[in-house]
């Protein structure tokens, strides 16, 4: 009898797929953690999904950033609720993985900035309710709320026993007043207010709010009222509208060149500059717009303020081809973000205009990003304030990668950080075609504030009825000191930056490195002893031009706006350079020429390129300085040529671009903040790594302001020593408080 063998055949276990999600709690103490992914779940985990997992018994929102076929023993929960309608997708996670590490911000916050604005993440909804409790099957409870009742364990336990489930939401749309027709017409024939009205809302059919019907019409509420008591109309509350608007332009194409270099970008992509005036970027922003959505594809512009979005969406509504959609993105738009989210995530909405909180939209079909006045340093978010800390620039060309789209940026005076990019191509410059008469005013050898070349000017211009804005820096301090006969500047011999005169101690101050030298009054050119603080505040030069001619002086600032329409204006250069005069003075250029941190002489030439535009006849600038290469180059409008000049000088001194930088501002008394750093900070930094010394910035209520400067020649190795700081400060001491900004645009 023949003996059957029994071969035993081993059956591979297919091991559970795993994911890593970071959970958004908005720290750095917290790594991203290994869940697996049930079988239930399986065909709808992806990188990018918004899901709900357990976290010490409790249920938390996270996004997935990986996912891992082999759980390999870490993953011991499972992932229990997938929440497709608020995912963020693949791209957009990515994104925010390299924005974190490249700010040295924690990665929750930041994929906190690319979910639905102002998701509630705390909310519960009541699935079983417990005997004794008063919430109902289906209420929504807050996680506050529950914790009071229940306690901590109460909580876990309803948890496990499935009677409540996190349930996080966009927050419900606010509901506003609506005005609707009715069919029964009254005789409103001696009536005219009213009937003019009512015909205001049938125009709109369906009704519209009225808050935008009494502001269209000029009506008062009691004409409103009287309309609804005859019952010729009716109220209601309804959600407020979404700030989402249909084109209504024409199909015809631009001309040359916006059209044509509109389709360079579409057609190659990546990253694309356009140095044109300053006027022909709303042109420019319509052709690449346009281009986009007649490719079937999303157009995200990015303007540096609110008052810009708006301002673009109205003329794109106007001159986009009908038939496409068109909204603004914004804070000041409150609860109304969430549907322009929304559309925008699923490719409802063609054309997405919004300042930085915008940058990280999840888009549908992308197509092209236009960062409009793309050195604006607006377009970053300083600490503290809504959206990371990071210039749209940065996050733009990272995203344009990602997405494999185009991104253009416009200014007729880019960044250097952007202009000096290898990777950058450039479309043919447009020039400014009427530039103003430029004369400067050598003030070497004079001890005058303003100079009679100066007054004679605006003196003519009154007489002349022509309009004379004057720029002053707003600052009331010296930015700088500068000998009044060879014009050369106090400078630290470390860094080649100015030092700043601190009136208090008379001490000068280099703010990079903190050298400090008691300002002793003499040229170290020249010896003379008749040094000057540069620095002209806005009210003392109001003060001598009105005084010298004896007429009333205008005044344009943040914090003050007095008699606009009058013949001379002084004001900062963020307002009077938003208008247009026959004549601009610069009466200390010195103090923007000769500012102390390292991108003072960037700025500068970009207030003098600017000045040249707003002035339609004349521009007059003192200096004590002449010859400065970013002066001559800016009245001759040759961006080129300043660029390659200050590039050059910061090659030689390694500053950025060419090098990375971290600024650490420190609270705290000066014994803690250089202990910190000399013991708990500077030993255990990379070899690559170079660290200045604390430099005093001034109080901030009881308590002395620091800055420590980080520098390398790798952004990487920035961001983690800049990581590794604070979290070595917080350790050491608890009452030492630190904030990293990585590349600040102002060092």
């Amino acid at each position: 009898m023949q003996r059957e063998v029994l071969q035993q055949v081993a059956i591979p276990v297919e091991k559970p797929r795993e994911a890593l999600v970071s959970l958004l709690i908005p720290t750095h103490a917290l790594p991203p953690f290994s869940y697996r992914i049930p079988g239930r779940l399986a065909a709808r985990v992806r990188v990018g999904s918004t899901v709900v997992v357990p976290l010490s018994g409790y249920s938390r929102l996270g996004v997935v950033i990986r996912t891992e076929g082999d759980a390999g023993g870490k993953a011991t929960e499972d992932i229990r609720e997938v929440l497709g309608g608020l995912s963020p997708g693949a791209r957009i996670t990515e994104l925010c993985g390299w924005v974190s590490e490249a700010a040295a911000i924690p990665l929750p916050s930041v994929l906190r900035s690319a979910l639905t604005p102002g998701l509630l993440v705390g909310r519960y909804r009541i699935t079983e309710p417990a005997p004794g409790w008063t919430w109902r099957k289906g209420d929504i409870v807050g996680r506050r709320v529950l914790r009071d009742a229940l306690g901590g364990e109460g909580l876990k336990t309803a948890e496990a026993a499935e009677r409540i489930e996190l349930a996080p939401a966009p927050p419900e749309q606010r509901k506003v007043e609506w005005a609707v027709s009715e069919e029964a017409t009254p005789d409103l024939g001696r009536a005219y207010r009213q009937r003019a009205l009512l015909e205001e809302i049938q125009r709109h059919g369906a009704g519209c709010t009225v808050s935008s019907l009494l502001r269209e019409t000029g009506a008062n509420r009691a004409t409103l009222k009287q309309l609804v008591r005859r019952g010729a109309a009716r109220l209601e509350k309804r959600p407020d509208p979404a700030p989402i608007f249909p084109t209504r332009g024409k199909a015809d194409h631009l001309g040359d060149p916006f059209s044509w270099n509109a389709e360079r970008v579409l057609d190659s992509g990546g990253a694309w500059l356009w140095r044109l005036p300053s006027g022909d970027q709303a042109e420019a922003v319509l052709a690449v717009a346009r281009e986009a959505v007649e490719r079937g594809r999303q157009a995200l512009i990015l303007a540096p303020e609110i008052e810009a979005v708006e301002v673009l969406v109205r003329n794109l509504r106007r001159a986009l081809p009908a038939d496409h959609t068109v909204a603004p993105y914004h804070s000041g738009l409150g609860r109304n973000r969430i549907p322009v989210y929304r559309a925008a995530r699923e490719g409802t909405l063609d054309v997405l205009v919004g300042t930085r909180a915008a940058a990280l939209l999840p888009l549908a079909r992308p197509g092209v990003i236009c960062i409009v006045d793309e050195p604006n340093e607006s377009h970053r978010a300083a600490p503290g304030y809504e959206g990371v800390p990071i210039h749209t620039r940065e996050i733009s060309l990272e995203r344009a990668g990602i997405d494999g789209s185009g991104v253009l940026f416009l200014s007729p005076t880019p960044s250097l950080q952007l202009y000096a990019r290898s990777d950058l191509r450039e479309l043919p410059a447009r020039t400014f075609p009427d530039r103003p008469a430029a004369r400067i005013i050598d003030m070497r050898g004079s001890g005058a504030a303003l100079s009679s070349t100066l007054l004679d000017a605006c003196r003519q211009g009154v007489e002349g009825h022509d309009r004379v804005g004057v720029i002053s820096n707003r600052l009331g301090y010296a930015t700088a000191v500068s000998c009044n006969r060879c014009g050369a500047v106090s400078s630290c011999p470390n860094c080649d930056l100015p030092f700043t005169l601190h009136r208090e101690t008379n001490l000068l101050v280099c703010a990079r490195c903190g050298r400090r030298e008691q300002a002793d009054g003499s040229c170290n050119i020249c010896g003379s002893e008749r040094m000057t603080p540069t620095g002209l505040a806005v009210e003392r030069v109001r003060e001598d031009i009105s005084t010298a001619l004896d007429i009333p002086v205008g005044l344009l600032t943040a914090d003050s706006i007095e008699q606009e329409d009058a013949r001379i204006v002084v004001g900062t250069a963020r307002y009077i350079l938003n208008r247009e005069w026959d004549i601009i003075a610069v009466p200390d250029a010195d103090s923007y020429l000769l500012g102390s941190s390292v991108g003072a002489v960037e700025r500068a030439f970009r207030l003098l390129y600017r000045a040249t535009e707003a002035a339609r006849m004349r521009l007059l600038v003192q200096t004590r300085a002449p010859e400065h290469y970013a002066l001559q180059a800016a009245l001759r409008g040759d961006y080129p040529s300043f660029a390659s000049a200050e590039l050059s000088r910061r090659r030689s001194l390694r500053y950025p671009p060419y090098t990375h930088m971290a600024s650490l501002r420190l609270r705290g008394n000066e014994e803690s903040v250089r202990l910190a750093v000399e013991s708990g900070l500077r030993p255990v930094l990379e070899k690559t790594v170079e660290m200045s010394n604390p430099v005093p910035l001034g109080r901030s209520g009881t308590q002395m302001l620091w800055r420590v400067l980080i520098k390398s020649h790798e952004r990487p190795a920035v961001a983690r020593a800049a990581s590794l700081s604070a979290r070595t400060i917080a350790r050491g001491d608890s009452k030492l408080k630190v904030q990293v900004e990585i590349d600040p645009e102002e060092v």
